[in-house]
């Protein structure tokens, strides 16, 4: 049986809000890391030392 003090049900919903806003910010990180590997793919500039230098 848990310690009577700890398991409160002020501390069980910190944890749970804590869990759940983890989760959600892990998930949404990863789709914007998604989301600028897609654009990444598709944008055709160069970086300065990459571009030829021009005439």
């Amino acid at each position: 049986m848990p310690y009577p003090r700890v398991l409160t049900p002020r501390t069980f919903t910190l944890i749970t809000a804590m869990s759940l806003g983890g989760g959600y910010l892990m998930i949404k990180s990863k789709s914007l890391a998604e989301k600028q590997r897609e654009r990444a793919a598709g944008d055709y500039s160069v970086t300065v030392d990459r571009s030829g230098g021009g005439i």
